[in-house]
């Protein structure tokens, strides 16, 4: 949420009212833009919410948020951005949003300066008789000490600045459902179920549980904690290992050529991730009978 892509959407977006023929009423453009805004920057970029996201917003049906979104488009208040910034959190193209950017000036998310207090210029024999600036300022000086000053204690400030600047990994997957378009609130977890979600993140990893959430999120009723899909996220299926790289000697399925009798020969490299299958205690006197 971004409070000055919202007051610019109030504000300054010039929305015409009434709008032109065949154009949606300017009620309905104004919260179709206030639902961009709602998921846009401070300078109102990269806003990518779904089109049932919009309707939800605005009380329309999907396709009037679609005729909304071209008539913005062509007052020139959005424009698209670059889609492929959202393709690493939403993986299948059928299912990305379109990304937009509102027509911001710089300008208008800038806070105005209060004034300066004073008068920088000398005025002579208008105002008081003295200049301001020329109060006499008491120094207090120090006297040296016989002692040592203590030496400050070193301190690894650069190693304090990046673990300060890494997120923990509960804050990467609330920035990346928020991203999304989820809603879910992170920080009413407890303790306890702070643990799940990051042993899901360590199992499954961000990208995977947001996924999760978008199949089961639902724009009338959507969750309004994280804790709703905890059991979501530890009922998904653990991620297969991968294979140790091959020596380059086997083929694909670790099978080297057959020896002199015509022998299946496996080779080392795969050794170690073979799963035998367990036969009964009866197979071994079947077969030596």
């Amino acid at each position: 949420m971004s409070i000055e892509a919202i007051t610019w959407a109030l504000e300054r977006a010039d929305i015409p009212s009434p709008t032109p023929p065949g154009m949606p009423s300017a009620p309905a453009l104004t919260v179709v833009l206030l639902g961009l805004a709602n998921h846009a920057s401070r300078h109102g970029a990269d806003a990518y919410p779904s089109v049932r996201t919009l309707a939800g917003y605005a009380r329309i049906s999907e396709r009037q948020v679609q005729r909304c979104l071209k008539a913005l488009a062509a007052l020139g208040l959005i424009s698209k951005g670059d889609q492929e910034r959202i393709a690493a959190t939403i993986p299948r193209e059928d299912r990305r949003p379109v990304l937009y950017n509102l027509s911001m000036n710089r300008g208008d998310t800038s806070s105005p300066c209060s004034p300066e207090r004073g008068d920088k210029v000398e005025r002579d024999g208008v105002t008081g008789m003295t200049k301001r600036g020329d109060t006499p300022v008491t120094r207090t000086v120090l006297e040296p000490r016989d002692e040592p000053a203590a030496l400050p204690h070193p301190k690894n400030r650069t190693g304090d600045a990046t673990r300060e600047q890494q997120p923990s990994p509960i804050d990467r997957l609330a920035t990346a459902c928020r991203r999304a378009g989820l809603s879910a609130r992170f920080d009413t977890l407890t303790p306890a179920k702070c643990t799940l979600v990051e042993q899901s993140i360590d199992t499954h990893g961000v990208d995977a549980l947001v996924r999760a959430a978008l199949e089961r999120h639902r724009p009338w009723d959507p969750a309004r904690s994280a804790a709703a899909w905890i059991p979501l996220w530890q009922s998904l299926q653990p991620p297969r290992q991968k294979l140790p790289p091959r020596c380059g000697r086997c083929d694909e399925y670790g099978w080297l050529p057959d020896d002199d009798l015509g022998r299946a020969v496996r080779c080392p490299c795969r050794r170690t991730t073979s799963h035998r299958i367990p036969t009964s205690p009866q197979e071994p006197m079947l077969l030596a009978s």
